[in-house]
This record gives C-alpha cells, structure tokens and sequence, in this order.
C-alpha cells in the first residue's frame, strides 16, 4: 500500500528574485517506529534581475515529522520523494510542492480466533444438540472477551451496515444451531471482519467458498466487526 503525504512552504529571501537559475532538493529523512523525521534541502542559484549576468546562491532547509497511524505496519516501508515543483510567487518569495511517498504500508492483521469442536458420528441430533451446549458453556469465557462495536463503515459495498450490540447474545445460539447440521467438521474459526475485508477476500483467505458459509453465517447482514463461523475439516 502507498500513501502520499504532500507538503507547501514559501521561501522567504532578503533579497529579490529575477530568475531561479539552477534548483536541487535533497533530504535527510528517516523512518522510525510510527513516525518519519528528517529535513528538506532546496538549494541553488538565482539572479536579482533575469537580465543580471550574477548569479546568488540559496539553500534552505525545512523539517519534516510525519506521523503513521498505529493500524499500519511499517516493517517494511521505503520513504522516497515522490513529486517536487516550485514557483515565484512574488520578488521576495518562492513556493515549493514536495510529496513523500510511503511505499509498502502493510495493515496489521487481527487475531483470529480458532475453536476446536469435537463432534462424534455416532450422535443423534438430539444428543448432538445436547454435547454441543456444554462445549458452549466450556469456551463462553473466551467468546465474551471477543471485540463487538458499533460499525459506521461499509465494506466495500459488499457488507450492509449494522450496529452489533446484539452479536454476543445471538452468536451462540448462531454457532450452536449451524453445528447440528449433517456436515460435519473438526474445526470451527471464529473471524472477526475488518474494515478492508470484503466476502471474496475472505472466502480467499480461509480456503472456503460462499456457499459453505451460507449453512453457518447470513452473509446478508455482515458488517465490521461481525462473528464468521469458518469450518474446517483441516486436524
């Protein structure tokens, strides 16, 4: 992922400014953890009068802090100048555009959350039913601690916003209810989705199609933050 952080700042000379002759950027920029520091350096020559034969040196140099949001991970970005342009906005002053460029920002992935149910062949689906509430009651310590918020964010246009106060006080019964069908799995994941996820992507990441999803989860109402049953045959 790249993002592109542009900047603006006149330059102010003592003296006048006829013609910029000759004009370089350099920089002394540096990636830390969360942040971007270091200096612009525009330097060059100029003439008081385009028709001078003189020409003045000029060098200016400008600090920079740049500040990346905690959800990116920056293990791997590069920080490059990606544009710069300037201009003679009167005699005495003269503007320059810089644009950073941050280049493989990465997006910190969430924990997901993997239950393992065992599920015996020779249960009715009474029993069944039955074994599947004490597994519940078992791992409802570890469901109450997973994050449910208010969503304001569609995914995509893909995902229909919903608030999910309620996602805790059905998700058992969901989870419960889709695990009595005749299908059946060793392993049942519990992801919690993204802002960036879309339903394509995360059939992609699990290895798994709409349609076994279908039997587990309304898709028609997933939004951020929603609970995905994911099963798996995989020991």
């Amino acid at each position: 992922m790249k993002k592109i952080v542009p900047f603006t700042k006149d330059l102010m000379f003592k003296t006048k400014i006829g013609e910029i002759t000759s004009i370089a950027l350099d920089n002394t920029l540096k990636l830390d953890t969360g942040f971007v520091s270091g200096e612009f350096i525009v330097s060059g020559t100029y003439k008081l009068l385009e028709e001078s034969q003189i020409e003045e040196e000029f060098k200016y140099n400008i600090p920079v802090d740049i500040t990346i949001d905690s959800k990116y991970d920056t293990s791997n970005c590069v920080v490059s100048i990606d544009d710069f342009s300037y201009e003679i906005i009167n005699e005495e002053k003269l503007k320059v555009n810089i644009s950073v460029m941050l280049d493989d920002l990465d997006i910190k992935e969430d924990p997901i959350e993997t239950i393992e149910v065992e599920v015996s062949n020779e249960l009715d689906d009474l029993n069944r039913e039955s074994d599947t509430k004490d597994i519940l009651n078992d791992i409802d310590s570890e469901l109450s601690n997973l994050a449910i918020g208010s969503n304001n964010v569609a995914i995509n246009n893909e995902i229909t916003i919903n608030n999910n106060e309620d996602n805790k006080a059905t998700f058992e019964d969901e989870l419960l209810d889709n695990m009595s069908n005749e299908k059946e799995y060793s392993i049942y994941r519990v992801y919690t989705v993204r802002e960036d996820d879309t339903l394509d992507l995360i059939y992609e990441k699990f290895g798994t199609n709409k349609e076994t999803l279908m039997d587990y989860n309304d898709l028609d109402n997933i939004s951020v933050g929603s609970k995905i049953i994911i099963p798996s045959s995989d020991e």
